[in-house]
């Protein structure tokens, strides 16, 4: 998944709120790279930067360098990002995105990347 697909994906999710777009359009791709930079550090305990590993993103045609079920994840994260700025009823929209977020999180922290916890597991009978 692109950067501009994940983008199309925080538009479809906020439902195209267009009297909102001028307001976060701006940020969109910090909040992409702030979700990306937390999701690279459960990967593989570093922070994203530009001479390091996993560099942030500039432009929509670049892919994260994670594995391809995480992406979907940064556009829930930055659409909490999104929603976490506007009134109580948004912010209240916005729960579900962080939820699923931070559900991804545990998932790469307890299965995958350099340091994930499940290693060397075999299929042990009962």
């Amino acid at each position: 998944m692109t950067v501009g697909e994940i983008k199309n994906e925080i538009m479809f999710q906020t439902s195209n709120d267009v009297e909102d777009m001028e307001e976060f359009l701006p940020y969109l791709m910090d909040y992409i790279n702030e979700g990306y930079d937390k999701m690279v550090f459960a990967w593989a305990q570093e922070h994203t930067s530009a001479e390091g590993d996993y560099p942030q993103f500039a432009e929509d045609t670049e892919v994260p360098l994670l594995p391809e079920w995480t992406h979907r994840g940064l556009a829930d994260y930055a659409t909490w990002l999104v929603y976490r700025n506007g009134n109580p009823q948004k912010q209240n929209r916005g729960i579900p995105f962080l939820n699923a977020f931070n559900e991804l999180l545990a998932r790469i922290t307890s299965e995958g990347g350099k340091n994930g916890r499940i290693r060397n597991f075999f299929n042990i009978p009962r």
